[in-house]
Formats: structure tokens, sequence, C-alpha cells
């Protein structure tokens, strides 16, 4: 956060909502979707490349570790970021990540490790719905 407003005071434009099927077959169309308006609002392609990869590992984890029928994908930009929300109706469970024994579990430190914010919202059995939002700066300071 080395001194960056906070991107709730951003001028933001959007955002631009789309529903997919929560089924592996919908990642390409995800990505597509995301790559075609950063490329729109012209993003960097270093920082393109790791939106796409941070909210298709977020899309992955909805479809695959829930039973959601749909997953939503929100993106707003800014002349400084981009923001995206993926949304499905699932519940999230909490599992530790034991990468080296060949296992699931590496999705969340990834995306923390390309974007500048990630946020998860978990949802319950009580409050099912699972909001990941992730954020990347995109303006010459976060180079």
């Amino acid at each position: 956060m080395q001194g960056s407003p906070a991107p709730e005071r951003l001028d933001w434009k959007g955002p631009v909502v789309r529903s997919f099927r929560a089924h592996p077959s919908a990642l390409h169309d995800i990505r597509e979707f995301v790559r075609g308006l950063g490329e729109d609002e012209h993003i960097g392609v270093d920082a393109l490349d790791d939106l796409v990869l941070a909210v298709s590992e977020a899309c992955a984890n909805a479809i695959i570790h829930t039973n959601s029928p749909t997953v939503e994908v929100a993106c707003r930009f800014s002349s400084q970021a981009v923001e995206v929300r993926v949304r499905d109706a699932g519940v999230f469970r909490r599992k530790v990540p034991v990468p080296e024994l060949g296992g699931t579990g590496r999705g969340i430190p990834m995306m923390m490790a390309v974007m500048d914010e990630v946020a998860i919202t978990e949802g319950s059995s009580r409050r099912p719905g699972t909001l990941v939002r992730l954020v990347k700066r995109t303006d010459s300071a976060s180079t």
C-alpha cells in the first residue's frame, strides 16, 4: 500500500458485469471477457496478464468448490487501478494449503502474489455467496 490512494477514492468507471455458467468450460470465456475489457482500457500487458490469471483462479475456485449455478464477474476501471469482483452463491470452505503433497490450495496465495489487493468475503451456510475482490494498480507508481 506504499502511499497509494485507496481504490474507493479513485474515479471509477463501470462496473461492467457479466454472469457465467459455473462450469470449467466457462473459464475461457471469463478470461476473454476480462482481457477484452482490460485491452479496451489500455491496461499494460503485465498488469493485465496478472489480472486475468487471478480472476481465472478465483472463478475456478468458485466453480470447483461450490455448487453455485453461476459466477458473476464485475470489472471497473480507473486511471490508476482495475478492480474485479468475483461472486458466487456458494459456501466458502477453509482449507490449509499443502502444495508439497500434490494437492490443491495454491490459488489464494497465487492471487495474493500477483494482485495489489485481495479480499475475500466468505459465504456461509447461513449467508451463501462468496465474494472475491481483486485490485491491480495500473499507474506507473506500481511498476
